[in-house]
């Protein structure tokens, strides 16, 4: 399969300084002419996809989106996630989620343009236009998830500026749809250039836009319907698979379950190992397994960073008797990589390379068999801040030092398993359980603990199945919790169904003493507001933030 992310250089239209926000470089005369060239197309279309490694597997996306009920405060400065004064217009996540999303998307509409120019076959410019705005659509879905209302340029900035407005959401929901039906209608089916986007990836965007529409107050009787329809269609193109073994997802992040990935790659055109250019996930939920026993840093348990500590909530939603995600999405072992000798419990310990050196367990062990292991026992009363049980759907082995944070593991941004719950999601919201319970149990049973002998795992799976019944917002959630954690969904969920203030205070304890009903909303960053005539007068900050 070919590769398609490139890093254009040269005239460098399509990149342009996050400092500058909404302003863009100035394109000279040469570039121009270049990019409205057959080439320079193919070359312009490479170059926004490779925008996508600016925003996912990177820190913004990070602390935007998993702080909330899966996920609270571990070893980061827990601004994002405690929700306390300092969570303001001017911290600069938010500035560099809302610049990079904005410099992406204005390199699409330079693109778009040249394209429109080309001297090429109508059907591949017509394709070629299509993963634009398929692009663009994305980057303008996460803004005004993120922010309410916002700017909406669907032309590019052909010189610095600072004029800018905010367009409501019924305008920008409008813009986004119109890009994802123009895109299922002229992607194809299948593409022999892994990364690119196909009409199924339109289509599993174009759902996911309709249920986070359902949500909003610009709802529509038919949004849930359309989304229910799109994913089905997704699902019954049997282009994508639900992967048997859910471990195997997140191998490399590049199989048959994944409908949409950012791809990464040690060659510096897919991210490289220099500066800050590959994915970052890996470091962000681990836990400080080096403070132990035993234990050094190596490339295999990652750099700990622990910003990321699952919450009692999300640890606990498992039926760990059937249910394989559990395992399979969080560690709890660690084998020593340090040989020596340690006190333990008061004992003297000779570990050799491969032992077990600690283990993590969700319940109180007696004195008795603390003496009797041989490794170390945290359990949850001993649990904090940077020592957790932690995700390991991110770490990445194939890093080429320890110290090294770039990671080569594509990032995944749509999977055939969040098809499945969208599919539920809507079918149920639109009066359907009956039907929406299919798409669950589908997917449970696929989590399904596989025993060597056949019978248990056929009772394993049947147990794993639900009834019409029990389906409700919460249930989804929660199976969305099980599904999907660390895959930066959970807040948007969260706001999307109404829930972030409800699930914040029960789960998070951290946050949940000062998180108010203005938080459903990220603040306009200051910066943004500052460079506009007339300040907030023109660029209004959103409520709660003033």
């Amino acid at each position: 399969m070919k590769k398609i992310y490139i890093v254009i250089v040269g005239s460098l239209m399509l990149f342009s300084s996050c400092e500058k926000l909404l302003e863009e470089d100035v394109r000279n005369n040469i570039s121009n002419l270049y990019y409205e060239t057959p080439a320079g197309v193919e070359e312009g279309v490479k170059g926004c996809y490779s925008q996508l490694r600016n925003i996912h597997g990177k820190q913004s996306i990070n602390w935007m989106t998993n702080y909330a009920d899966e996920y609270t405060n571990g070893g980061a400065d827990g601004i994002m996630n405690d929700y306390l004064n300092t969570l303001n217009p001017s911290h600069i996540t938010f500035r560099e989620y809302w610049t990079t999303l904005y410099a992406a998307i204005n390199a699409c509409n330079q693109v778009i343009v040249a394209a429109q120019k080309a001297d090429m076959p109508s059907q591949l410019k017509n394709t070629r236009i299509a993963e634009l705005r398929f692009l663009r659509a994305h980057h303008f879905f996460l803004l005004v998830q993120a922010y309410g209302p916002i700017s909406l340029p669907l032309t590019p900035t052909e010189s610095a500026s600072s004029e800018a407005k905010r367009s409501p959401i019924s305008e920008v929901y409008a813009a986004i749809i119109a890009d994802l039906n123009f895109a299922v209608t002229n992607l194809p089916e299948t593409t022999p250039d892994y990364g690119r986007a196909t009409t199924w990836a339109a289509r599993h965007a174009l759902a996911k836009v309709y249920l986070a529409k359902a949500g909003t107050s610009i709802r529509e009787s038919t949004d849930y319907s359309k989304a229910a329809t799109l994913a089905k269609e997704v699902i019954a193109s049997n282009k994508y698979k639900l992967l048997p073994d859910f471990a195997s997802i997140f191998l490399h992040g590049r199989n048959d379950e994944v409908i949409f990935s950012c791809q990464y790659d040690a060659d510096p055109l897919f991210g490289g190992t220099a500066g800050n250019k590959g994915n970052n996930n890996h470091v962000f939920f681990t836990t400080d397994y080096t403070s132990q026993p035993g234990m050094q840093r190596d490339i295999a348990n990652g750099r700990p960073y622990n910003h990321f500590r699952p919450t009692n909530y999300m640890l606990g939603l498992y039926n760990k008797q059937y249910d394989s995600r559990f395992d399979k999405s969080f560690k709890t072992v660690w084998y020593c990589n340090k040989p020596g000798t340690y006190t333990i419990s008061g004992k003297s310990v000779t570990m050799a390379l491969g032992d077990i050196a600690f283990i993590m367990t969700d319940y109180e062990p007696t004195q008795a068999e603390r003496n009797a292991a041989r490794y170390t026992i945290i359990s949850p009363s001993q649990q904090h801040g940077t020592l957790f049980p932690q995700s390991s759907k991110h770490l990445d082995a194939n890093r080429l030092d320890v110290n090294n944070l770039n990671g080569f593991k594509d990032a995944i941004i749509y999977r055939l398993g969040e098809t499945y719950l969208i599919a539920a999601e809507a079918l149920m919201m639109d009066g359907k359980p009956a039907e929406a319970v299919f798409y669950v149990n589908e997917l449970r049973k696929r989590a399904a603990k596989v025993s060597t002998d056949p019978a248990v795992t056929a009772a394993n799976r049947l147990a794993m199945e639900v009834t019409p019944a029990q389906l409700n917002i919460d249930f989804i959630l929660d199976e969305r919790a099980r599904e999907l954690n660390a895959e930066s969904h959970r807040w948007y969920d969260l706001v999307r169904t109404g829930k972030l203030l409800e699930r914040v205070k029960l789960y998070n304890t951290r946050a949940a003493p000062n998180i108010q009903p203005f938080h459903i909303l990220r603040p306009i960053p200051q910066a943004q507001i500052d460079r506009v005539p007339g300040g907030a007068k023109n660029y209004p900050q959103n409520d709660g933030y003033n």
